[in-house]
């Protein structure tokens, strides 16, 4: 029996396992090739061969189970959960209770501001959200539904790239809100939980309590700069909206965004704060656990 298991390993992941070896807890993690010691493993479908326990047999028993990656609706959760823990039961004759942890996104919160009591929009979550449920009112499970992950190499200046015209530039103007939440601190999040195992299942949501403006960030790329000074030069509505036609005049930071994600309920709840705030333009400042 380990105390963790990682079940993909992936950027979380990474953070996760520093965290937990220098807390000396046991763990395993897998991937899809078991490349660095990792257990090679990926989750089968489960409209096929659901009833073969053999694809859980390289998942140990442990106390606690970490889902790093989507679950595609109620019946693959379903089947995650119940294939690990009857493998265990029927196979290895254990009974095993694990504490479940499963990763999500902010992405179906759309109240302003979206707290961990605010229903998601299942239309905006799809199939992931529906796995998220279950997995809160079925099994008691802890879902943490993450704000914009950013460590290491993985910086917000590098989503530019996704505003590759102007008028994707243009929607992302009429709502400049971005949360974010770094690596290091995700891991801590989930250990928490991991730790207060008394504490009912739920939903939390997780963000580093700030509110960034994106413009700071894409201002930065000189291409959607470009694409700026167009639409302030061409469209009336854009100039109006920024309250200026002058890309140097524009209002910008935490004062011109709204709050969408209140995260405040976990970390009062837990008695921990993020340690990583983002910087424009600055270095990451994690050097490990």
């Amino acid at each position: 029996m380990i105390d963790v298991l990682i079940l993909g390993r992936g950027f979380v992941g990474k953070y996760l396992e520093e965290l937990l070896h220098a807390q000396d807890i046991t763990f395993r993690s897998t991937t899809s090739d078991g490349r660095d010691g990792t257990i090679k493993w990926h989750l089968p479908e489960h409209r096929a061969h659901a009833e073969d326990s053999n694809s859980f047999a390289a998942l140990p028993a442990a106390n606690a189970v970490v889902v790093t990656f989507p679950l595609q609706g109620e019946a693959a959760a379903m089947y995650l959960i119940h294939g690990y823990l009857d493998y265990h039961a029927t196979t290895l004759s254990t009974s095993i209770k694990p504490q479940w942890v499963y990763l999500g996104s902010t992405r179906p919160f759309k109240e302003i501001p979206s707290t961990r009591f605010t229903k998601p929009d299942i239309s905006a979550g799809g199939p992931r959200t529906e796995a998220e449920e279950l997995i809160i009112k079925t099994f008691n499970g802890h879902v943490l539904n993450l704000a914009g992950l950013w460590g290491g190499e993985r910086i917000p200046e590098g989503w530019s790239r996704f505003y590759k015209d102007k008028e994707k530039l243009r929607n992302r103007l009429n709502d400049r809100s971005l949360h974010l939440i770094h690596g290091a601190d995700v891991a801590r999040t989930i250990l928490a939980v991991i730790l207060k195992r008394d504490l009912p299942g739920g939903r939390w949501l997780i963000s580093d309590k700030h509110t960034y403006d994106m413009l700071q960030i894409l201002i930065r790329d000189p291409r959607v700069r470009g694409f700026l000074e167009e639409l302030i030069q061409g469209d009336e509505s854009v100039k109006k909206l920024l309250g200026t036609d002058k890309i140097d005049e524009i209002k910008m930071g935490e004062s011109q965004v709204t709050l969408r994600i209140d995260s405040s309920h976990f970390w009062s709840e837990f008695g921990i704060e993020p340690d990583y705030l983002y910087a424009f333009g600055e270095p990451d400042p994690y050097k490990g656990f």
